[in-house]
């Protein structure tokens, strides 16, 4: 059984641009951009709660160099062991789905909030205390 905390699971995602985005037509990309829509939809299906996003356009154009990641989201997630099924969302072997690992590549972060800071500035009640 799984056990309940009383605080959210937080995933911060961190994608990157592969060759096959950075060379593909509008056309190509308007496609693979809904495809993403809908598997962060899926997301949401599944329990995930989108938070923020934001995306490293300002300072970055193509590829990423040194700091090796173009756009970020940041979830609350029911618990860690969805991540798996999350991330399948982007390597589906099905041929009349777009593949989307082909086009982005992401990394996950997941933990737990710092409730003592959250609390600070409002962000976490202060009935929420960390587990220990």
């Amino acid at each position: 059984m799984a056990e309940t905390y009383p605080w959210p699971w937080r995933m911060i995602v961190r994608g990157a641009f592969q060759d096959a985005w950075s060379t593909a037509d509008q056309s190509e990309k308007n496609d693979v951009f809904q495809a993403l829509k809908l598997a962060y939809a899926r997301w949401c299906e599944l329990g995930c709660t989108m938070v923020a996003t934001l995306d490293d356009e300002l300072s970055m154009v193509g590829q990423p160099g040194s700091r090796q990641w173009n756009f970020y989201s940041i979830w609350e997630i029911p618990d860690p062991a969805v991540v798996y099924e999350l991330m399948n969302e982007f390597r589906v072997e099905d041929p009349s789905v777009i593949r989307l690992d082909r086009y982005f590549k992401l990394e996950t972060v997941v933990g737990k909030p710092i409730v003592g800071i959250e609390h600070v500035v409002g962000l976490t009640p202060a009935t929420e205390t960390p587990r220990s």
